[in-house]
C-alpha cells in the first residue's frame, strides 16, 4: 500500500466514523422524539448514514484497510450532551432537532475538509461518492432547519415575553 492510499483510507475512515456518529445521533434521536414526524426523518437519515458507511468501507476494503467501526470522540461528547440536554428538556423537539442541525453541520465540514485533500481530488470516481454524500447530507440540514423555529429576537427579549 503506498503512502497516497494510506491518506486516502485514513480521509475515509475519518468519514466513516463521522456517519457513525450520525447514525447513533439519529438513532438516539429517534428514540428520543414523541412526533411521528420526527422519527420517519430520524429513521430516513440513519439509513442514510448507514448506507454511506458501507459504502465508504467498501472503498476502504478496496484499498486494503480495515474500516472504522466507532465514532469520533466529538461525536461521543455530543450524544453525552444529547441525551443530558434531553432529558432536562423532556424530549423537546426544537432540542433535537437543533441537536441534528449541530451533528450535519459537522459532518458537512468533515467532507469539505476530505474533499480539499490532493489524494481525494485525484480520484474522480471518489471525489463523485463524497460530493454525492455531502450533497445529500446538506440536503437533510435543509430539512432540519425548516423544521426548526428560527426567531430574530435577542435572549433578553424573549426572557421578557415569558415575564407577560
Amino acid at each position: 500500500m503506498n503512502p497516497n492510499q494510506q491518506d486516502t483510507i485514513g480521509i475515509l475512515n475519518g468519514l466513516v466514523q463521522i456517519n457513525n456518529d450520525r447514525i447513533a445521533g439519529y438513532h438516539q434521536a429517534s428514540l428520543e422524539t414523541k412526533d411521528a414526524d420526527l422519527e420517519q426523518l430520524f429513521s430516513s437519515r440513519l439509513n442514510e448514514s448507514i448506507n454511506f458507511s458501507e459504502t465508504l468501507s467498501a472503498y476502504i476494503k478496496d484499498m486494503g484497510g480495515e474500516p472504522a467501526l466507532g465514532g469520533t470522540t466529538a461525536g461521543i461528547i455530543h450524544r453525552t450532551w444529547l441525551n443530558f440536554k434531553a432529558a432536562l428538556q423532556q424530549h423537546d423537539r426544537i432540542a433535537l432537532l437543533e441537536s441534528c442541525e449541530f451533528g450535519d453541520k459537522s459532518a458537512i465540514e468533515a467532507y469539505e475538509k476530505a474533499l480539499n485533500d490532493e489524494s481525494i481530488k485525484a480520484d474522480d470516481e471518489l471525489k463523485g461518492v463524497l460530493l454525492r454524500q455531502q450533497a445529500d447530507i446538506e440536503s437533510s440540514l435543509k430539512i432540519i432547519q425548516t423544521l426548526t423555529p428560527r426567531t430574530n429576537s435577542t435572549q433578553a427579549e424573549q426572557d421578557a415575553l415569558k415575564l407577560r
